[in-house]
């Protein structure tokens, strides 16, 4: 049976509220969500819908039940204190069913719960976010909250045309308009027993949004903006007039929701290392030096923005002989896998963590200054066993997270014209990735090629550094999950030119005043199932952008692990 529903229009006197103080030194950016109007999720938030964003858990067995979630998806609910109904007998019924309908229709519209997260947000002070993600809910009942999408200088700013309400969701009541000010000036209207407290929970003055007082109580402060409603505190305490500040978890909150994606925060620039072989600041002397000119392209035409699929990496060029001498060809002997890498000392070399992570030392052979792979004891090849394989301490296999590994060698390397280490980073001024955005970058290496089979020989794509923001746009689901600046950046075109599978490890390298300096290392992008040999295989997808860890974020600890300063 269908049920039909009747949607309640209220009708909210709205006070505009006043702001006092300056803007907060804690300064938070905006969140990026999507294009537009950019928006956490679709029509989220509609003025005349405020009832409709409240749900309640219930376990259908014990009639346990748990209120004040509130709905950020379609698929996705939040509570801003712990619900310890988990099991698999807790559905989830929307508010306006349960307020409005009977107990038969609420069973009814019932959603089974999927997944329950627990996400810390203040550990000292035990502050937590319930997020249970659940079967679609129906969208005549439930339209989400929109979460905050601007940052809190701006907010200061528009206060007056955009006001502020406290709001519970255990009651069809409308929200409540209210004051807010901001983090700065909380201390000057809090009471001393309210800083108290405060104190005694271990909870900063900058983590927090103070409002007028009330005499009820309420769970969720949020923000009307151009007809929309956005969450944007919520109690953690519920006698004190105080709200945690959403806008610096979004992050947290959106990956760990269904249906919303966002660009993670991008951090302040690092200062760059400064190396000992001055004046020129190298990371190795001679570093980067090609012995002749690297390209040989084929054809006429000098854009890889039109190039046609090749034979060769996708979209690429046969690299010339000796053109990159840092390139170094890794085997696992034990897996038959391989990978990329870089030289950048005689008994360094620089790769992709997830190429050596679970592995020995005594696994794998590199060879370097090797064009040919038929011929990997051709003169001026160098094949070397490492001693030692270190993979960065917070790399995570499932994620690809600091994506970044060294292999040292037992042997050292000689120095020749055609094997040579490579520049690590180091320039101040481009540290920030917008400033080299669109900069064209080399990646080399021995990976597969349009017909998805190995080269023998050594092949470069030419692939320019894309911004952040460009990055997350071109494929949201996919980057705002797995880019995160200020440990990898995405490089490329999405017109079938890319690394592929077998070339991660290897270097996305830059020239600059004839030097060559590696910025990122091949570490993953977005994979395609095609059928192979008559079985499905996942290969590389040549119409995305591929993810590289930046080299700039990670040279100090290179540097210490690699024991530069020593050559």
């Amino acid at each position: 049976m269908r049920l039909g529903l009747v949607l309640i229009t209220i009708s909210l006197a709205l006070c505009a509220a006043q702001t006092s103080g300056n803007v907060t030194d804690d300064y938070f950016p905006p969140p990026f969500f999507d294009e537009g109007e950019n928006l956490s999720s679709m029509n989220c938030g509609n003025e005349t819908t405020w009832n409709q964003w409240s749900v309640f858990v219930k376990n259908i067995l014990n009639q346990e039940s748990c209120e004040n979630f509130i709905a950020l998806t379609q698929r996705t609910i939040l509570r801003t204190v712990a619900c310890p109904l988990i099991s698999t007998d807790v559905r989830v019924f929307p508010k306006y069913c349960k307020q409005r309908g009977t107990e038969e229709e609420c069973i009814r519209l019932s959603v089974k719960v999927l997944d329950v997260k627990q996400i810390d947000i203040n550990p000292l002070a035990r502050v937590k976010f319930t997020i249970m993600i659940t079967e679609k809910m129906p969208s005549e009942v439930i339209t989400p909250i929109c979460l905050f999408n601007r940052d809190n200088a701006m907010d200061l700013q528009l206060q007056r045309e955009s006001p502020y309400f406290q709001w519970s969701a255990w009651n069809c009541d409308p929200p409540s308009p209210t004051n807010v000010t901001s983090q700065s000036n909380c201390s000057m209207v809090l009471s001393s027993e309210e800083m108290s407290t405060m104190k005694l929970h271990k909870i900063s003055i900058q983590s927090i949004l103070c409002v007028e007082k009330t005499k009820r109580d309420y769970r969720y402060l949020i923000n009307l903006n151009k007809g929309r409603y956005f969450l944007r505190g919520f109690k953690y305490l519920s006698v004190n007039r105080y709200y945690f500040d959403i806008l610096p978890h979004i992050d947290q909150v959106a990956r760990n929701a269904k249906d919303i994606s966002a660009l993670l925060l991008i951090p302040e620039t690092k200062q760059p290392r400064g190396f000992t072989t001055a004046p020129e600041n190298l990371s190795f002397p001679n570093c980067g030096r090609k012995p002749t000119p690297a390209r040989r392209k084929r054809g006429n035409d000098d854009s890889s923005e039109v190039l046609p699929p090749t034979s060769l990496i996708f979209g690429g060029h046969m690299a010339q002989k000796a053109g990159y001498p840092w390139h170094v060809y890794i085997e696992n002997e034990v897996t038959g896998q391989i990978c990329g890498g870089t030289l950048i000392s005689p008994t360094a070399v620089l790769t992709a963590a997830h190429c050596i992570y679970g592995s020995e030392a005594e696994d794998f052979i590199v060879s370097v200054g090797m064009y040919d792979k038929r011929k990997r004891r051709a003169p001026g090849v160098q094949r070397r066993e490492p001693s030692r394989l270190i993979v960065h301490p917070k790399y995570d296999s499932k994620n690809f997270i600091s994506d970044v590994g060294l292999m040292i060698l037992k042997t050292k390397i000689q120095i020749t014209n055609t094997v040579r280490p490579i520049c690590l980073w180091n320039f101040d001024s481009d540290a920030n990735l917008d400033r080299v955005s669109g900069t064209e970058a080399m990646a080399v290496g021995f990976g597969l090629v349009d017909n998805h089979t190995r080269t023998d020989e050594l092949q470069e794509v030419r692939l320019p550094i894309r911004g952040h923001k460009e990055c997350y746009l071109s494929k949201r689901n996919f980057f705002g999950k797995y880019l995160r600046p200020g440990d990898n950046f995405c490089a490329g075109f999405m017109n079938g030119t890319t690394v592929c599978n077998g070339d991660s490890g290897g270097s996305l390298s830059v020239e600059k005043n004839g030097r060559w300096f590696i910025r990122g290392i091949v570490s993953f992008g977005m994979a395609k199932n095609v059928m192979f040999e008559g079985e499905e295989r996942s290969f590389c997808h040549p119409n995305h952008y591929s993810l590289f860890a930046d080299v700039a974020s990670y040279v100090d600890w290179i540097v210490e692990k690699s024991r530069l300063n020593s050559f």
